[in-house]
């Protein structure tokens, strides 16, 4: 399993070293104005560790208003030195600190824009702002977030005075009320303390305290009700991290609307992120959480092509051992009638529901019924179920030759239609692909980290502690606390919701996973058809004229 690292933990507030930091300048803009003045007080843990104060010699006299606000005169400045004989030593003072400054994007700016001038690189510090936490944190009990109206109303023992460094002094006295104040939050590292920023105080926040000894590492947590019942789940490779994360400023009312409902959070620890994933999915399905959308609706649409009778391809709720083909499951009926339609681009198939009284149905008499007898129509029909449950390539050949067909009679938006429903095909087909690969592994034993699993029928079916020096001790018990797992034919909504969630995992894992054991024929493969339809340019319209003039005018359909 991968661990964690130390910024998912966060840092302790009692171990980082702040800079605290105040610039008085010659005006507003660092293009046209420039430092006079820098104060700096480094503290940690509430201890100073060390202070840093210079004036700074503008190159040009000081305008009027700056010396009456600042009472920095020219005079003051004459023997001071120049801004790039300040800032190696600011540099050094500040190097592995993060930055503080009440409304700090103006002096952070004039800053970078020093060292730009001086041929350094621009500041990389993290930059704490504290007007903008002042926002968050005593909204609505003062006036504006000025630094002398919060030195005031907080009762500092230091009051700015447009100097640098005393405005330093009063800038650490707030940071210093401010940090003390979100601590009854359960603030407690650097991360959530710069997420402060962004949080909507809107009267869930001190939920926060909810995630107070969550476990930080992989697993699967719970948003519970008033009643116990559960409200959300989600999975996470840092569980405490990622439940703080949406009490900061999530801006989807859902959220806000799922924490003011929360009363307690529930966990489940994994030492793998696919169990992780893969009981994050079962747990949806299974509780049907009201705030979580993934995975919740049953799919519960296919396509059916069969040969029996005269032929029929159509979308079926109930697909059945029957011989016929199915594609899916799909979560709408939307979706299985424009992949039937994708199929009717590729090949002559019926529109009626009885192709031997054909030539006389409404579809026939609308001119958009084929008209083939019986026995014509069940051939084309068994030659597009052996397409799909072998090689796709010759429909998708017709397809793409309708497509330039369409074009070159500059029938542009129906040619878009045919690329769009053959990409939908091309990808269901690709999904169905895999799944049926990994069901065709048979028993996939792999080992991430000091655990081994056991993937049978496409399923998680067990997880034990891998012992490496007894690979076959470990298969033996995974076998014997295996869960029954079956697919049939088809698979069903939830069995593909699976088999995707650890097909799309072994693939992004696949430098960290060790095979040990395969009873069948493992080949993931995604079909070649996949990307055929999907690589266009902005302007569709040219794009499907150019590529048309140099195919060569062939039949629809695949029986031809």
């Amino acid at each position: 399993m991968r661990q964690t690292s130390l910024d998912e933990l966060g840092t302790p507030l009692a171990e980082v070293t702040f800079c605290v930091v105040d610039l008085e300048t010659t005006g507003g803009s660092p293009a046209s104005a420039q430092i006079t003045e820098v104060g700096a007080l480094k503290v940690r843990c509430g201890q100073v560790d060390g202070t840093f104060h210079s004036l700074v010699n503008p190159g040009h006299p000081v305008p009027a208003f700056i010396r009456l606000l600042t009472g920095i005169t020219d005079e003051l400045l004459l023997d001071a030195p120049a801004i790039e004989a300040v800032l190696p030593s600011f540099l050094e003072f500040a190097r592995n600190t993060v930055l503080v400054a009440h409304n700090a994007r103006f002096d952070i700016s004039f800053l970078n824009a020093a060292l730009e001038r001086g041929g350094y690189e621009r500041l990389t510090n993290r930059v704490l702002d504290t007007a903008a936490l002042a926002r968050k944190i005593v909204a609505g009990e003062v006036p504006n977030n000025r630094l002398a109206t919060l030195a005031g109303y907080l009762r500092c023992a230091h009051q700015p005075t447009h100097r640098a460094f005393q405005d330093v002094l009063a800038t650490t006295d707030v940071l210093h009320h401010l940090i003390e104040r979100v601590a009854g939050y359960g603030v407690t590292t650097l991360e959530d303390l710069a997420a402060m920023s962004s949080t909507r105080m809107d009267g869930t926040f001190h939920k926060i305290s909810l995630a107070e000894g969550l476990p930080d590492r992989c697993g699967v947590y719970r948003f519970l009700g008033p009643s116990g019942n559960t409200l959300y789940v989600g999975k996470a490779t840092n569980i405490k991290a990622r439940v703080r994360s949406y009490f900061y400023g999530d801006p989807r009312r859902k959220i806000r609307d799922l924490l003011r409902e929360t009363q307690r959070i529930e966990v489940e620890r994994y030492e793998t992120t696919l169990e992780a994933e893969v009981y994050e999915g079962r747990a949806i399905r299974r509780e049907l959480p009201p705030y979580n959308r993934a995975g919740k609706r049953s799919a519960a649409w296919y396509v059916k092509v069969s040969d029996k009778g005269s032929g029929k391809v159509g979308p079926t709720r109930t697909p059945k051992d029957d011989g016929s083909t199915y594609v899916g499951p799909f979560a709408a009926m939307k979706v299985a009638r424009t992949l039937v339609d994708a199929l009717r681009d590729a090949a002559a198939i019926h529109r009626c529901s009885a192709p031997q009284r054909c030539r006389g149905c409404a579809f026939a008499e609308l001119g958009t019924c084929v008209g083939q007898d019986r026995d014509v129509h069940r051939a084309t029909i068994a030659e597009l179920a052996a397409a799909l449950g072998d090689d796709p390539s010759p429909i998708f050949d017709a397809l793409e030759k309708k497509m330039h067909r369409l074009a070159r009679a500059a029938r542009f938006e129906e040619a878009a239609e045919v690329r769009n429903r053959a990409t939908l095909l091309a990808t269901a087909l690709a999904r169905a692909t895999e799944a049926r690969s990994l069901v065709d592994a048979g028993d996939v034993v792999i080992a991430v980290g000091g655990r081994a699993l056991l993937i049978r029928d496409a399923q998680l079916a067990a997880v034990v502690d891998l012992d490496p020096n007894d690979v076959d001790g470990t298969c033996a018990r995974l076998q014997a606390v295996a869960v029954a797992t079956t697919v049939g034919s088809f698979f069903t909504a939830p069995l593909l919701a699976e088999a995707r969630v650890i097909g799309s995992w072994i693939t992004r894992h696949a430098h960290e996973i060790s095979l040990l054991r395969v009873t069948g024929q493992w080949v993931l493969c995604r079909p070649p058809e996949t990307t055929r339809f999907a690589a266009r340019d902005q302007n569709e319209d040219e794009t499907l004229t150019r590529r048309s003039k140099a195919a060569a005018a062939e039949p629809e359909s695949i029986a031809s």
